[in-house]
């Protein structure tokens, strides 16, 4: 009965890009101010959930495209016409009519990866007022919608109150004001932008029309609200280059609402959403298609949820910038970098050159023979898994003091990642190499020598990403997901010319240790200042996504075990032990000694309020986010300011968990 009230619930919400149940109770309750509209919505729901479940498509319930399409179509039937078994039928023929629209919409759209937003209802409706001119008894039952009850505040609030009302065709001040309270309870940064948004459409539409008033009472201007919103912070990040995108945005529909009000009042027609689905649309799929590094791939309930899920991303996993692994094993030196000041120009510029250093020289002796050179004749192993799609093995490696002009990539080879792009290793020692061209080699695999040929002065690894799988293709940047320097292991960086760094060893057999499967039980005796207090048990659990994550029965703390790390990167609830589980080991590689930092979200360290300033202000300098912590991984111990927890040679999870006065001691059965 619960599931089912929340999936009546959930799609009011939905149209404000809300996931918050207490935000759809409050809008239904105020939707009761026009019963009309409140029951059409209502039964619009009711028929389209019947009818997913007796075509067996319930599960489609939960994505609020499904059902909220066909609540506009409900609460615009019901803003037209009273509510008698007649318009009732019709509202269940055009909410099931919207459901299979909205099915058929997504599975086309989800191809180029666009939205499809409230287009459903929007051509819906429009068949809907198409047909009622037919229905001529049907005019008997149009009813008014003027509301009596309404509030005046300004002139201008009272015109942005109202768009935001009319959204849920309810141009009420008193509603939208309801409506505004909600966004800013909800998300700081969409009641923001829905301002902005209002205000910026209403200033160019009035240079356009030349009547600020006439520009203020445009029935349509909530499009500029939606446009705002959508892509200042639910499908963009919350950034200031995505916030002029979004006025970008509203730029454009301004002229879009006006050509399609001409277009459409021809036909008596309302123009509704149109014009914001058209524009966010359009952004979303050029933006995807180039792979726009601030597009919301994850989004959250709200603009800041999601800013915050992008940012711990980005400073403490790389975000979405490509990861490699070292090519090499043990330690080498940064023989150029980036942009550097030789060979790595132009389009070739993101790659790196590796040589080994002793003594401050590459060699050994006089340095006159290909021998004498510490890297020459070294193992290489492949920095990605993936399959090899090119290689050349038969050129002679240069003596020293000369080069191959011709041939200047030397032995080389390509490997495609299973993530799509290229990886090139080129100078490699002639016959060297070991895979075939279709080979799938797995990361760390040996896979040729450290050769000298090709355009290449000494001994040394060329190492570059590209976007295809050709010689000399243009390169992509990146970045070195794990590598020691200066006795500290490091994430996802790039060391700086003539750096040391060391490939990472991992024992994999650690791994077992955080190898939790699902439904296991993790039971600890609380003790606070050596005073037992309480018995708790954290459960494995996994949600539809296939994500896993420890439960206490209230909070979740999601994990990741990739078999070289393990690590929490997400946690919702209050505050708990699992909270404090975080912090203490957020992050844990499987290696046997090690010192490392990690970048916390802000809301594990910092009180609700604190979070939320930082959150706004973080979408206009991100460093504001970054908080960095120290950890020490020592044999069995994990510590860190916050406390340390300590692990069992012999069992999974965690032995201790300590923090402040309070120790968690693990109950083995």
């Amino acid at each position: 009965m619960r599931d089912k009230l929340i999936i009546l619930l959930k799609p009011y919400a939905a149209l404000l890009f809300l996931d918050k149940i207490e935000v759809s109770v409050v809008l239904f309750l105020a939707l009761l101010i026009q019963p009309s509209i409140a029951i059409g919505g209502f039964v619009a729901l009711i028929f389209t959930i019947a009818f997913a479940e007796f075509i067996s498509l319930k599960e489609y319930l939960d994505n609020g495209f499904y059902l909220y399409n066909s609540l506009l179509v409900g609460m615009g039937i019901g803003y037209l016409f009273a509510p008698t078994l007649l318009s009732v039928f019709f509202i269940a023929i055009l909410s099931i009519f919207t459901f299979l629209l909205s099915f058929i919409l997504n599975r086309l759209f989800a191809v180029y990866k666009i939205p499809i937003l409230s287009l459903p209802f929007s051509l819906v409706t429009i068949v809907a007022y198409l047909a009622s001119l037919r229905y001529s008894h049907f005019f008997s039952e149009l009813i008014n919608n003027h509301l009596i009850f309404d509030i005046h505040i300004n002139t201008f609030l009272d015109a942005f109150f109202r768009a935001l009302g009319t959204i849920f065709f309810l141009p009420n001040v008193l509603f939208g004001l309801i409506i505004f309270l909600l966004l800013l309870y909800a998300s700081r940064i969409m009641a923001l932008m829905a301002l902005i948004g209002f205000s910026f459409g209403v200033f160019i539409h009035s240079l356009f029309v030349t009547n600020y008033f006439e520009a203020l009472h445009e029935p349509y201007s909530f499009n500029y609200i939606l446009v705002a919103v959508a892509l200042g912070g639910v499908f963009l990040l919350p950034t200031i280059k995505n916030y002029l995108l979004a006025l970008i945005g509203v730029l454009i529909s301004v002229v879009l609402v006006d050509a399609m009000v001409i277009f459409f009042n021809y036909y008596s027609l309302p123009v509704f959403t149109l014009p914001f689905n058209i524009v966010v649309m359009m952004f979303v799929f050029v933006l995807s298609m180039i792979y726009y590094k601030e597009l919301n791939y994850n989004i959250k309930s709200t603009p800041e949820e999601s800013l915050s899920y992008y940012l711990s991303n980005v400073f403490r996993f790389g975000g979405n910038t490509v990861k490699i692994a070292l090519p090499f094993k043990g330690e080498w030196s940064v023989y150029q970098g980036f942009d550097g000041e030789w060979t790595h120009t132009g389009k070739w510029k993101y790659a790196y050159d590796f040589v080994i250093v002793r003594n401050d020289k590459t060699y050994q002796r006089d340095g006159v023979y290909l021998e004498d050179y510490y890297c020459f004749n070294q193992d290489i192993v492949a920095p990605i898994s993936g399959y090899v799609v090119a290689l050349r093995n038969d050129l002679p490696d240069n003596n020293i003091g000369e080069v191959d002009k011709i041939n200047n990539w030397g032995n080389y080879i390509i490997i495609k990642s299973d993530y799509g792009f290229f990886v090139e290793i080129s100078h490699l020692k002639q016959y060297s190499i070991i895979p075939k061209i279709g080979d799938y080699v797995k990361v760390y695999d040996v896979i040729a020598k450290c050769g000298n040929s090709g355009y290449s002065p000494q001994p040394h690894i060329h190492i570059q990403v590209q976007k295809f799988g050709v010689l000399g293709s243009e390169t992509m940047e990146f970045v070195f997901d794990k590598y020691y320097m200066h006795d500290k292991l490091v994430f996802y960086g790039l060391p700086s010319q003539n750096e040391l760094v060391r490939a990472v060893v991992f024992e994999k057999q650690m791994g077992m240790r955080f190898n939790f499967v699902l439904d296991e039980v993790y039971e600890y005796e609380v003790y606070h200042n050596q005073e037992y207090q309480q018995n708790i048990s954290f459960r494995v659990q996994m949600n539809k996504k296939g994500e896993f994550y420890l439960s206490d029965g209230k909070n979740k703390l999601f994990f990741y075990n990739d078999w070289e790390m393990f690590y929490f990167y997400e946690y919702v609830g209050a505050q708990s032990y699992l909270k404090e589980l975080f912090k203490l080991a957020a992050k844990i590689p499987f290696v046997t000694n090690a010192k490392y930092v990690d970048y916390l979200p802000v809301y594990l360290i910092k009180s609700k309020l604190e979070s939320l300033i930082i959150g706004i202000l973080a979408s206009f300098n991100a460093t504001l986010y970054k908080r960095e912590y120290q950890y020490q991984l020592s044999a069995l111990k994990l510590k860190s300011v916050f406390g340390e927890v300590t692990f069992s040679f012999y069992n999974k999870g965690f032995e201790t968990i300590q923090f402040g006065d309070t120790i968690l001691k693990r109950v083995v059965k």
